[in-house]
């Protein structure tokens, strides 16, 4: 994708829907994006995750407690804004470093 504008990264609508185990965006341009929580998770963009995934040692191998498999979201506090710029996700695992900016959510688009 190219350069966003400003109106491309800004939601106008956000469900999360854990039901479904889905997030849902509406964003101002229109266009709606629906991400799976699993991938959300998995896409995290804290350094300690991308840490992991850019290391690209042939010999480095993940620990069990390393592999991410499910993104489920905790119960009591699932997700929460950020400002007016991004959210950030309360994971089961106890992960919640990673802040998901609208520019970044938008530009991982599934």
């Amino acid at each position: 994708m190219s350069e966003l504008t400003p109106v491309q990264k800004k939601p106008s609508n956000i469900e999360v829907d854990r039901r479904q185990s889905e997030v849902r965006i509406t964003w101002a341009d229109g266009y709606k994006s629906v991400y799976t929580l699993d991938y959300l998770r998995q896409i995290c963009p804290c350094a300690v995750c991308n840490e992991i995934r850019n290391n690209q040692d042939p010999l480095r191998l993940l620990t069990p407690d390393r592999v991410v498999e499910k993104g489920e979201l905790r119960v009591e506090r699932p997700v929460e804004m950020v400002g007016n710029y991004a959210l950030q996700f309360f994971w089961a695992d106890g992960h919640n470093t990673g802040i998901y900016s609208f520019d970044f959510l938008r530009s991982k688009s599934p």
